[in-house]
């Protein structure tokens, strides 16, 4: 490679990376995160508190996050809970066969009823009724202001696939799939209708992913090498509009 191309290429990916950074501390600072714990992070202070410690958290909860995906997942097919038109059952807040604990103990999950009650309980996938049934809304788990850990499980994997990616492109191993479609110049009043075609078809072929790599779940007490998998898809819309921003306290 040509002296003249190297120093274009690291460029470019000085640029790339101020861009990744932006996006990264712009988001922080709408998420609420205070500028001190982000600024001490890029200058290399020790954050008070043990960072091991903090770090165990984080993963203790965004885990129990992804086994509650498992439990709604387990909802949505298994027979046991399903209704008589195939739609999940209400369940039961005590014990029996059509009960949370029932559904926690058949999605075989590290966590506790209890902790998945506690999960339910701040979750608008689904509700509770005033007959004491907790009632399944959204195949998808998802808990009101848990932006930044997800955004932190997604992002971390998304960078080992491109990292992945790039040293099998060098080698014979298969690459994994990552890739995006866009159009610039979209017509605004097409958004909608275009969103909800995405929104119906992506939807349908999670739920057959979820089944296809759920089924092959190794149980606990199996003694064999297992990992981690999975997809995940999202769409975006970004308007041309400009509007005037207050310079972010992270630049």
């Amino acid at each position: 490679m040509r002296s003249d191309d190297s120093k274009m290429i690291a460029a470019i990916n000085r640029q790339a990376a101020h861009i990744l950074l932006k996006a990264t501390f712009d988001f922080l600072e709408r998420t609420g995160i205070p500028f001190d714990a982000v600024d001490g992070f890029v200058r290399g202070r020790r954050p008070r508190g043990s960072p091991k410690v903090a770090a165990r958290q984080l993963r203790s909860v965004v885990r129990a996050y992804e086994e509650m995906g498992i439990i709604m997942s387990t909802w949505f097919t298994e027979p046991r809970f399903l209704g008589p038109s195939g739609e999940p059952a209400p369940l039961g807040i005590g014990r029996g066969r059509k009960s949370i604990c029932a559904l926690v103990r058949a999605s075989r999950v590290a966590i506790s009823p209890a902790t998945a009650m506690k999960m339910f309980r701040q979750s608008p996938s689904v509700k509770f009724d005033d007959h004491g049934w907790v009632i399944a809304l959204n195949r998808a788990f998802v808990m009101p202001e848990f932006e930044v850990p997800r955004a932190s499980l997604i992002i971390e994997r998304f960078l080992d696939t491109l990292t992945r990616n790039s040293t099998a492109q060098k080698g014979e191993s298969p690459l994994l799939l990552e890739r995006c479609c866009y159009v610039t110049g979209v017509n605004a009043r097409h958004v909608a209708p275009i969103m909800r075609d995405i929104k119906g078809r992506g939807a349908t072929f999670m739920n057959s992913v979820d089944g296809e790599i759920e089924a092959h779940r190794v149980r606990r007490s199996a003694r064999v090498a297992a990992g981690e998998m999975g997809v995940v898809t999202f769409a975006w819309i970004r308007s041309r509009k400009t509007r005037r921003r207050s310079v972010s306290k992270f630049r």
